[in-house]
């Protein structure tokens, strides 16, 4: 989800040109209070293209469902995939990056699952208590040695180690969202068995 921060530099830009031209010109006059109108304005416009408002990419919120325990879940979600996308903007190697946006996708489905079926929300409590809190901290841990901008021993095995895990964490969440679906599957699969019976029995297959 996008905001929109609008830049209060034109603003100040055109306030500038309001008040020079006030200084040098008579503004008693209405003629001048037109030019230095149109000249506010234009500055206003102007460098408005050259400080254009900034856009700030905000994880749109999982939906509650009004079942404290889920919303509960939901809310630690919520706060684990801010925290997730705020490691990420401290990250330079685009490809960790985009790894965690794959992994903050897949995240977002499994939370998005519970708010359809409130119920499911035993089946995540590990996710919550132990997977993600400890996927912001290895991530957290990857923009630190980052920052350091040193190729020490140390620093380079921590982002190597992070960089080889991250396939494996996220192939694992992805199980794990599979995982909820394992009950529907075979609800599923009894359900069409049954319907396919009762086909055969009304002569209809």
């Amino acid at each position: 989800m996008e905001v929109r921060h609008k830049s209060a530099i034109p603003i100040y830009i055109a306030g500038a040109v309001w008040v020079l031209y006030s200084i040098i010109f008579p503004m008693h006059k209405l003629i001048h209070i037109i030019i230095a109108a149109i000249l506010f304005i234009l500055a206003f416009f102007l460098s408005g293209r050259f400080f254009p408002d900034r856009i700030e990419m905000v994880e749109e919120p999982i939906k509650y469902t009004g079942a404290k325990d889920a919303d509960m879940a939901i809310a630690e979600g919520n706060r684990y995939i801010e925290k997730m996308r705020k490691a990420n903007i401290r990250i330079q190697n685009a490809v960790v990056s985009e790894k965690i946006d794959i992994l903050s996708e897949v995240i977002k489905k499994i939370f998005a699952y519970i708010t359809e079926k409130p119920e499911k929300v035993k089946d995540i409590r590990r996710l919550i208590t132990y997977f993600l809190p400890t996927t912001v901290k290895l991530l957290n841990a990857y923009a630190r040695a980052e920052e350091q901008n040193d190729d020490g021993k140390n620093i380079t095995q921590v982002k190597t180690d992070i960089e080889g895990a991250m396939d494996g964490i996220i192939h694992s969440f992805r199980k794990y969202l599979d995982n909820l679906y394992a009950d529907e599957a075979m609800d599923i699969d009894a359900e069409i068995t049954v319907f396919d019976s009762m086909l055969k029995a009304e002569n209809l297959k």
